[in-house]
């Protein structure tokens, strides 16, 4: 009976070590430093940001990305060609994402800024390529936003996005750095308000050019996933009308 009765107070132990890890490991808090607790969200995957945070008065700094982590461990050539095949574009949209959610209340730039946004890779699965059809890509990234002087962490993000070929994988990310624009607009919203009574006081900066989207391209590829018996009809009207938006 007392062996039982220990083995029975171990078992809770016992799962609480086995618990998952965040995102099947995707996730590595390390990086991001002891201040961040993430929790889950619906449109950023997981996200921390300081209390009390206040971003009025600053301006956002986009910083060369660090080289991918590959947290699982390295991959095979067709999960490396995903990332080199996006990591052209990712500054790109991040800026242009950012933007859009922002609406103007916080400054964005490549060169200037007292706070910074940097970012990572930490996983990438691509499609098979001897595959009559695209199957489904993945990314996984972390972004932490820091204080350009102090270099105390302000906010930390990490997502795993799903798309179906790179093309609408772009989709997904400039989505993606849209919701995070619009998590952070209202921490400035200040400055919208000030900016109208004095122009001059927020600088505006130049839109860094993303590479233009293969439309054509991706209506092709959803065609071609619906006539494999892939997607639903209404799956590739969603589809769509997303390839068209980022086409725009």
């Amino acid at each position: 009976m007392r062996r039982t009765a220990a083995l029975l107070l171990a078992v809770p132990v016992f799962l609480s070590a086995q618990a998952p890890l965040p995102d099947n490991g995707r996730l590595d808090a390390t990086w991001f430093g002891p201040a961040a607790t993430f929790q889950a969200s619906k449109t950023l995957g997981f996200q921390w940001l300081k209390t009390g945070l206040d971003l009025r008065h600053r301006s956002l700094r986009l910083k060369a990305w660090e080289p991918a982590a590959w947290l699982l461990g390295k991959r095979a050539t067709k999960d490396q060609l995903v990332l080199e095949r996006l990591e052209g574009s990712l500054l790109p949209e991040l800026a242009q994402g950012l933007q859009k959610g922002l609406k103007g209340a916080l400054p964005v730039s490549r060169t200037e800024g007292d706070l910074i946004l940097v970012g990572r890779v930490v996983d990438a699965v691509g499609e098979e390529s001897d595959s009559m059809s695209s199957g489904p890509s993945f990314l996984s990234l972390d972004l932490k936003l820091v204080d350009a002087d102090s270099g105390e962490l302000l906010g930390a993000f990490h997502t795993t996005l799903r798309g179906l070929g790179t093309d609408l994988l772009v989709i997904q990310y400039s989505q993606w750095c849209e919701h995070l624009g619009q998590l952070l607009s209202p921490l400035a919203r200040h400055l919208l308000v000030a900016a109208a009574v004095s122009p001059g006081l927020v600088k505006p900066t130049p839109p860094v050019a993303a590479p233009a989207f293969d439309l054509e391209g991706a209506l092709r590829r959803i065609e071609g996933l619906k006539r494999d018996g892939l997607l639903t009809e209404a799956e590739c009207q969603v589809l769509r009308l997303k390839a068209a938006e980022r086409a725009k």
